[in-house]
Protein backbone atom coordinates (compact mmCIF):
# COMPACT_ATOMS: atom_id res chain seq x y z
CA UNK A 1 0.00 0.00 0.00
CA UNK A 2 3.49 2.06 0.36
CA UNK A 3 1.95 3.82 -2.91
CA UNK A 4 -1.37 2.92 -3.33
CA UNK A 5 -4.35 5.41 -2.92
CA UNK A 6 -7.19 5.76 -0.34
CA UNK A 7 -9.75 8.43 -1.22
CA UNK A 8 -12.06 8.26 1.22
CA UNK A 9 -14.63 10.47 1.88
CA UNK A 10 -17.46 10.28 4.91
CA UNK A 11 -20.24 12.68 5.20
CA UNK A 12 -21.64 11.25 8.25
CA UNK A 13 -20.16 12.38 11.38
CA UNK A 14 -21.73 12.46 15.06
CA UNK A 15 -22.35 15.15 16.80
CA UNK A 16 -20.09 15.84 20.48
CA UNK A 17 -20.79 15.91 23.87
CA UNK A 18 -19.10 17.74 26.52
CA UNK A 19 -17.83 14.60 27.35
CA UNK A 20 -15.20 14.97 25.29
CA UNK A 21 -12.29 15.70 26.61
CA UNK A 22 -9.89 17.29 24.08
CA UNK A 23 -9.04 20.71 24.68
CA UNK A 24 -12.14 23.21 24.11
CA UNK A 25 -11.55 25.15 20.71
CA UNK A 26 -9.85 28.38 19.72
CA UNK A 27 -7.92 28.49 23.96
CA UNK A 28 -5.21 30.01 22.37
CA UNK A 29 -4.83 32.44 19.70
CA UNK A 30 -4.01 31.27 16.38
CA UNK A 31 -1.47 33.13 14.37
CA UNK A 32 -2.24 33.92 11.14
CA UNK A 33 -0.36 30.77 9.26
CA UNK A 34 -2.26 28.78 11.35
CA UNK A 35 -5.81 30.81 10.25
CA UNK A 36 -4.83 30.21 6.70
CA UNK A 37 -3.56 26.81 6.78
CA UNK A 38 -6.73 25.55 8.73
CA UNK A 39 -9.01 27.10 5.89
CA UNK A 40 -8.28 24.30 3.99
CA UNK A 41 -9.55 21.64 6.80
CA UNK A 42 -13.04 21.01 7.06
CA UNK A 43 -12.41 21.35 11.09
CA UNK A 44 -11.12 24.46 11.17
CA UNK A 45 -11.94 25.78 15.13
CA UNK A 46 -10.47 22.43 16.07
CA UNK A 47 -7.29 22.52 13.33
CA UNK A 48 -6.52 26.22 15.19
CA UNK A 49 -7.10 24.72 18.55
CA UNK A 50 -5.07 22.13 17.96
CA UNK A 51 -2.15 24.29 16.37
CA UNK A 52 -2.26 26.66 18.68
CA UNK A 53 -1.38 24.75 21.60
CA UNK A 54 0.97 22.59 20.06
CA UNK A 55 4.85 23.57 20.54
CA UNK A 56 5.24 25.03 17.25
CA UNK A 57 7.79 27.62 16.42
CA UNK A 58 7.06 31.28 15.79
CA UNK A 59 7.59 30.51 11.65
CA UNK A 60 6.90 26.97 11.33
CA UNK A 61 7.00 24.98 8.11
CA UNK A 62 4.17 23.56 6.15
CA UNK A 63 5.70 20.17 6.93
CA UNK A 64 5.78 20.89 11.00
CA UNK A 65 2.42 22.16 11.14
CA UNK A 66 1.11 18.81 9.43
CA UNK A 67 4.03 16.95 12.00
CA UNK A 68 2.23 19.40 15.03
CA UNK A 69 -1.67 17.77 13.61
CA UNK A 70 -0.51 13.85 13.34
CA UNK A 71 0.83 14.14 16.70
CA UNK A 72 -2.15 15.51 18.29
CA UNK A 73 -3.85 12.88 17.07
CA UNK A 74 -1.48 9.75 18.16
CA UNK A 75 -1.52 11.45 21.84
CA UNK A 76 -5.51 11.37 21.30
CA UNK A 77 -5.61 7.91 20.24
CA UNK A 78 -3.45 6.56 23.06
CA UNK A 79 -5.95 7.90 25.54
CA UNK A 80 -8.78 6.90 23.34
CA UNK A 81 -7.44 2.76 23.39
CA UNK A 82 -7.20 3.34 27.42
CA UNK A 83 -11.04 4.02 26.98
CA UNK A 84 -11.92 1.09 24.84
CA UNK A 85 -9.71 -1.14 27.21
CA UNK A 86 -11.55 0.05 30.10
CA UNK A 87 -14.81 -0.37 28.08
CA UNK A 88 -14.16 -3.84 27.39
CA UNK A 89 -12.98 -4.46 31.07
CA UNK A 90 -16.91 -2.79 32.21
CA UNK A 91 -18.69 -5.03 29.38
CA UNK A 92 -18.13 -8.43 30.84
CA UNK A 93 -22.06 -9.19 30.76
CA UNK A 94 -22.59 -7.73 28.34
CA UNK A 95 -21.51 -10.01 24.41
CA UNK A 96 -22.43 -7.00 21.62
CA UNK A 97 -20.66 -4.31 23.95
CA UNK A 98 -17.53 -6.85 24.40
CA UNK A 99 -17.88 -7.37 20.65
CA UNK A 100 -17.67 -3.22 19.45
CA UNK A 101 -14.83 -2.51 22.99
CA UNK A 102 -12.70 -5.64 20.91
CA UNK A 103 -13.18 -3.76 17.21
CA UNK A 104 -12.68 -0.49 18.85
CA UNK A 105 -8.98 -1.48 20.25
CA UNK A 106 -8.11 -3.04 17.11
CA UNK A 107 -9.16 -0.35 14.84
CA UNK A 108 -7.51 2.19 16.77
CA UNK A 109 -4.54 0.57 17.01
CA UNK A 110 -4.06 0.29 13.18
CA UNK A 111 -5.11 4.10 13.42
CA UNK A 112 -1.84 4.85 15.51
CA UNK A 113 0.55 2.82 13.42
CA UNK A 114 -0.67 4.42 10.01
CA UNK A 115 -0.24 8.17 11.60
CA UNK A 116 3.36 6.54 12.23
CA UNK A 117 4.08 5.34 8.80
CA UNK A 118 2.64 8.87 7.33
CA UNK A 119 4.83 10.60 9.78
CA UNK A 120 8.20 8.44 8.64
CA UNK A 121 6.78 9.43 4.88
CA UNK A 122 6.38 12.71 4.91
CA UNK A 123 9.80 13.92 5.96
CA UNK A 124 11.23 11.57 2.69
CA UNK A 125 9.05 13.61 0.06
CA UNK A 126 6.61 10.40 0.10
CA UNK A 127 3.53 13.06 0.38
CA UNK A 128 1.17 10.26 -1.22
CA UNK A 129 2.21 7.36 0.85
CA UNK A 130 1.56 9.86 3.86
CA UNK A 131 -1.75 10.25 2.22
CA UNK A 132 -2.93 6.74 1.76
CA UNK A 133 -1.67 6.32 5.54
CA UNK A 134 -3.73 8.69 6.73
CA UNK A 135 -6.84 7.73 4.93
CA UNK A 136 -6.75 4.56 6.58
CA UNK A 137 -6.30 6.28 9.63
CA UNK A 138 -9.19 8.67 9.16
CA UNK A 139 -11.51 5.28 7.81
CA UNK A 140 -10.64 2.86 10.83
CA UNK A 141 -11.34 6.17 13.47
CA UNK A 142 -14.64 6.04 11.92
CA UNK A 143 -15.15 2.48 11.76
CA UNK A 144 -15.20 2.55 15.71
CA UNK A 145 -17.27 5.56 16.28
CA UNK A 146 -19.40 3.45 13.92
CA UNK A 147 -19.40 0.04 16.05
CA UNK A 148 -20.25 2.02 18.93
CA UNK A 149 -23.29 3.15 18.16
CA UNK A 150 -24.72 0.12 18.13
CA UNK A 151 -23.96 -0.46 21.93
CA UNK A 152 -24.41 2.94 23.47
CA UNK A 153 -26.81 2.28 26.26
CA UNK A 154 -24.13 3.40 29.01
CA UNK A 155 -22.36 6.79 29.96
CA UNK A 156 -18.97 5.09 29.51
CA UNK A 157 -19.95 4.32 25.60
CA UNK A 158 -21.29 7.99 24.45
CA UNK A 159 -18.24 9.15 26.42
CA UNK A 160 -15.54 6.96 24.18
CA UNK A 161 -17.62 7.52 21.12
CA UNK A 162 -17.80 11.63 21.72
CA UNK A 163 -14.17 10.87 22.28
CA UNK A 164 -13.42 9.20 19.66
CA UNK A 165 -15.47 11.37 17.15
CA UNK A 166 -12.88 14.38 18.07
CA UNK A 167 -10.03 12.06 17.31
CA UNK A 168 -11.91 11.66 13.54
CA UNK A 169 -12.21 15.48 13.29
CA UNK A 170 -8.40 15.84 13.97
CA UNK A 171 -7.81 12.99 11.85
CA UNK A 172 -9.70 14.20 8.60
CA UNK A 173 -7.41 17.74 9.23
CA UNK A 174 -4.47 15.98 9.45
CA UNK A 175 -4.95 14.21 5.80
CA UNK A 176 -6.61 17.50 4.29
CA UNK A 177 -3.40 19.16 5.40
CA UNK A 178 -1.30 16.47 3.82
CA UNK A 179 -3.11 16.59 0.59
CA UNK A 180 -2.58 20.41 0.01
CA UNK A 181 1.41 20.09 0.87
CA UNK A 182 1.00 17.11 -2.04
CA UNK A 183 -0.66 19.41 -4.54
CA UNK A 184 0.69 22.93 -3.47
CA UNK A 185 3.94 22.38 -1.31
CA UNK A 186 4.65 25.34 0.86
CA UNK A 187 2.49 27.60 -1.12
CA UNK A 188 -0.23 28.34 1.95
CA UNK A 189 -2.48 30.72 0.24
CA UNK A 190 -3.10 28.24 -2.48
CA UNK A 191 -4.55 25.44 0.42
CA UNK A 192 -8.04 24.96 0.00
CA UNK A 193 -10.37 22.33 1.04
CA UNK A 194 -9.99 18.87 -0.80
CA UNK A 195 -12.82 17.74 -3.49
CA UNK A 196 -14.02 14.46 -3.69
CA UNK A 197 -15.15 12.45 -6.54
CA UNK A 198 -18.59 13.93 -6.47
CA UNK A 199 -16.89 17.36 -7.10
CA UNK A 200 -15.26 15.97 -10.29
CA UNK A 201 -11.18 15.91 -7.88
CA UNK A 202 -10.55 12.68 -10.19
CA UNK A 203 -7.79 13.52 -12.82
CA UNK A 204 -7.89 11.72 -16.01
CA UNK A 205 -5.49 8.76 -16.35
CA UNK A 206 -2.43 9.71 -16.59
CA UNK A 207 -2.90 13.51 -16.43
CA UNK A 208 -0.78 15.68 -13.91
CA UNK A 209 -1.68 17.14 -10.88
CA UNK A 210 -1.57 20.81 -9.78
CA UNK A 211 1.56 19.35 -8.28
CA UNK A 212 2.77 18.25 -11.21
CA UNK A 213 2.81 14.45 -10.46
CA UNK A 214 1.17 11.84 -12.72
CA UNK A 215 -1.65 11.46 -9.53
CA UNK A 216 -4.48 10.08 -12.50
CA UNK A 217 -6.39 6.80 -11.97
CA UNK A 218 -5.34 3.89 -13.82
CA UNK A 219 -6.92 2.17 -16.54
CA UNK A 220 -9.74 -0.47 -15.68
CA UNK A 221 -8.91 -2.25 -18.52
CA UNK A 222 -5.05 -2.93 -17.78
CA UNK A 223 -6.46 -4.17 -13.95
CA UNK A 224 -4.49 -7.25 -12.65
CA UNK A 225 -7.99 -8.19 -11.93
CA UNK A 226 -11.43 -8.05 -11.77
CA UNK A 227 -14.44 -8.42 -9.41
CA UNK A 228 -17.90 -8.82 -10.22
CA UNK A 229 -21.00 -9.74 -8.67
CA UNK A 230 -22.42 -11.84 -11.57
CA UNK A 231 -19.36 -13.96 -12.15
CA UNK A 232 -18.64 -13.64 -15.42
CA UNK A 233 -16.23 -15.53 -17.24
CA UNK A 234 -12.87 -14.11 -15.90
CA UNK A 235 -14.07 -12.42 -12.78
CA UNK A 236 -13.49 -13.23 -9.12
CA UNK A 237 -16.50 -13.16 -7.11
CA UNK A 238 -15.04 -11.37 -4.04
CA UNK A 239 -13.05 -9.00 -3.45
CA UNK A 240 -11.32 -10.60 -0.89
CA UNK A 241 -10.40 -13.26 -3.21
CA UNK A 242 -8.68 -10.49 -5.53
CA UNK A 243 -6.70 -9.00 -2.64
CA UNK A 244 -5.31 -12.42 -1.55
CA UNK A 245 -4.05 -12.88 -5.11
CA UNK A 246 -2.41 -9.88 -5.06
CA UNK A 247 1.85 -10.18 -3.98
CA UNK A 248 3.39 -9.43 -0.76
CA UNK A 249 6.26 -6.44 -1.29
CA UNK A 250 7.55 -3.92 0.25
CA UNK A 251 6.17 -0.80 -1.32
CA UNK A 252 8.68 -0.78 -4.16
CA UNK A 253 7.00 -2.87 -6.98
CA UNK A 254 3.92 -1.67 -9.32
CA UNK A 255 0.86 -1.44 -8.32
CA UNK A 256 -1.69 -4.07 -8.08
CA UNK A 257 -4.69 -2.99 -9.59
CA UNK A 258 -8.04 -4.85 -8.44
CA UNK A 259 -11.07 -3.27 -10.72
CA UNK A 260 -14.97 -3.77 -8.84
CA UNK A 261 -17.41 -3.56 -11.10
CA UNK A 262 -20.74 -2.00 -10.50
CA UNK A 263 -22.64 -3.95 -7.53
CA UNK A 264 -23.46 -4.51 -3.80
CA UNK A 265 -20.53 -6.75 -2.14
CA UNK A 266 -21.34 -7.54 1.34
CA UNK A 267 -17.83 -8.25 2.47
CA UNK A 268 -15.66 -7.44 5.31
CA UNK A 269 -12.27 -7.22 3.17
CA UNK A 270 -8.46 -6.94 4.58
CA UNK A 271 -5.24 -5.99 2.99
CA UNK A 272 -2.81 -7.54 5.18
CA UNK A 273 0.11 -4.91 5.76
CA UNK A 274 2.39 -6.88 3.86
CA UNK A 275 0.30 -6.19 0.62
CA UNK A 276 1.44 -2.20 0.06
CA UNK A 277 1.00 -1.82 -3.65
CA UNK A 278 -2.98 -2.35 -3.93
CA UNK A 279 -5.35 -0.30 -5.70
CA UNK A 280 -9.14 -0.64 -5.71
CA UNK A 281 -10.97 1.23 -8.71
CA UNK A 282 -14.78 1.03 -9.16
CA UNK A 283 -17.50 2.14 -11.56
CA UNK A 284 -18.44 5.41 -9.05
CA UNK A 285 -20.02 6.45 -5.90
CA UNK A 286 -23.54 4.74 -5.59
CA UNK A 287 -22.20 2.19 -8.45
CA UNK A 288 -19.34 -0.14 -6.59
CA UNK A 289 -20.88 -0.58 -2.82
CA UNK A 290 -18.80 -2.48 -0.17
CA UNK A 291 -20.42 -3.16 2.83
CA UNK A 292 -18.68 -4.92 5.08
CA UNK A 293 -20.79 -6.17 8.45
CA UNK A 294 -18.88 -7.87 12.00
CA UNK A 295 -21.11 -10.37 13.20
CA UNK A 296 -21.80 -8.52 16.26
CA UNK A 297 -24.31 -5.84 14.09
CA UNK A 298 -25.43 -8.24 11.97
CA UNK A 299 -27.00 -10.24 14.73
CA UNK A 300 -28.45 -6.88 16.40
CA UNK A 301 -29.80 -6.15 13.02
CA UNK A 302 -31.66 -9.68 13.05
CA UNK A 303 -33.13 -9.37 15.90
CA UNK A 304 -34.63 -5.81 15.55
CA UNK A 305 -36.22 -7.27 12.61
CA UNK A 306 -37.59 -10.54 14.30
CA UNK A 307 -38.71 -9.13 17.78
CA UNK A 308 -42.43 -8.32 18.37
Amino acid sequence: MSSSFFFLSFFFFHTLSSAAKLPPFLTATATPITQQVCKATNFSQQCESTLSQSNLPSNPTSLQLIQAAMAASSSNLATALTMAKSLLDASTDNPNRTTAANICLEVLQNSNYRISLANSSLPNGKTKDARAWLSAALAYTYDCSNVLKYVNDTKQVAETMSFVDNIYRLNSNALSLAFNYDAFGDNIASWTLPKTERDGFWDKPGSESVSGAVTGLPDKSKADVTVCKGGESGCLKTIQEAVNKAPDNDGKGTKFVIYIKEGVYEETVKVPLEKRNVVFLGDGIGKTVITGDRTMTRNMHMRKRTSP
